[in-house]
């Protein structure tokens, strides 16, 4: 919002050189802009990110400023030019500032340019002048609203993209991870306990070694698609490489998870799978509370143990162990 007001401090210097470029006492009026151009940027500066709030405070004297610049100009085309200055602010809001603040400070952009306009217009100039100064505010503030919403979409899908396993289209171990933080803070904060299943296809190498890669991708996401299907709302599915996924969630929304898993898989599906069930219960940590990777990485080894147990067991079951409590941070970690 400096920006906008920075056009009275070329301006004062100008009228100080030439006098008759404004009108009677302007060079005060331009003096007193220049004063809060100046507070402007050192309140900026010393803040750093504005708020909303500081933003459509500073950005509506800015604004102001403009339009008390243009008319205590005599010139008709400079005032015209100045006035075209009231589109930046606008511009800038729509870049980072709320949608309510981009609304207000465009409406009060506009008010302002069309007031400039017809003060120094008459007739059909006027109306012309009109039309080009609103469109001077709309436009960039437009364009600057559709970049926004159109980076916003692409962060969104490079999020999306960068925490999924392309395959399976499940969580894969970063999307995991990044999720897991939450579920953890829900276990942490109500004393209660994370199940985990981590399921391996059997002899899936044999199935790629007889039927072909194309055949074992089927069949992995065949899986997947079970195991989504399978899983509630509230459960995390995440493939964390080869034929080995983890279904993760609160305790009480996994209750006879990995039966249902074993029994869809067995009779429909064309593999079955062995599953390492795991119990934690998450604490308060303190100092020793782990961060997210280590929190999933810790129940993932406890459960890799009960997979190995199950497998040893004969495949297509699953087999139970209880991990060591889980030193948690809790949602206010920092």
């Amino acid at each position: 919002m400096a920006c906008a007001a920075f056009g009275a401090v070329p301006l004062l210097m100008i009228a100080l050189l030439v006098p008759t470029l404004v009108r009677p006492n302007g060079v005060w009026v331009l003096v007193a802009v220049s004063v809060f151009t100046a507070l402007t940027v050192g309140v900026t500066v010393r803040v750093g990110v504005l708020d909303d709030r500081q933003f459509l405070l500073l950005g509506s004297g800015g604004m102001a400023g403009v339009a008390v610049s243009a008319f205590v100009i005599v010139d008709p085309a400079s005032t015209t030019a100045v006035g075209a200055m009231l589109g930046v602010v606008p511009a800038i809001a729509a870049s980072g500032s709320s949608r309510r603040v981009t609304v207000r400070l465009t409406a009060m952009a506009m008010a302002l340019a069309v007031a400039v306009c017809i003060g120094e217009t008459v007739g059909v100039v006027r109306v012309v002048a009109v039309g080009a100064t609103v469109t001077t505010v709309l436009v960039p503030t437009v364009l600057m609203a559709s970049l926004r919403s159109r980076v916003a979409s692409m962060t969104a899908r490079l999020e999306e993209l960068a925490d999924t396993d392309p395959l399976t289209c499940l969580l894969n171990r970063r999307g995991l991870t990044a999720r897991a933080a939450m579920m953890l803070d829900q276990a942490c904060t109500s004393g209660g306990s994370l199940l985990a299943c981590l399921v391996d296809i059997d002899h899936f190498k044999s199935v790629n070694d007889e039927f072909g890669h194309a055949v074992g991708d089927d069949v992995l996401v065949e899986v997947a698609v079970t195991l989504r299907t399978v899983a509630g709302p509230n459960v995390l599915v995440a493939r964390l490489g080869g034929e080995e996924f983890l279904v993760l969630g609160l305790a009480p929304d996994m209750g006879g998870v990995e039966a249902l898993i074993l029994t869809t898989l067995r009779d429909e599906g064309r593999v079955t799978v062995s599953v390492g069930v795991v119990r934690c219960t998450v604490i308060p940590g303190g100092d020793e509370a782990c961060d997210p990777g280590s929190a999933v990485d810790a129940v993932t080894t406890t459960a890799d143990r009960a997979l190995y147990a199950a497998k040893s067991y004969g495949r297509d079951q699953a087999a139970y162990v209880q991990a060591e409590p889980l030193p948690w941070a809790g949602p206010d970690r920092s």
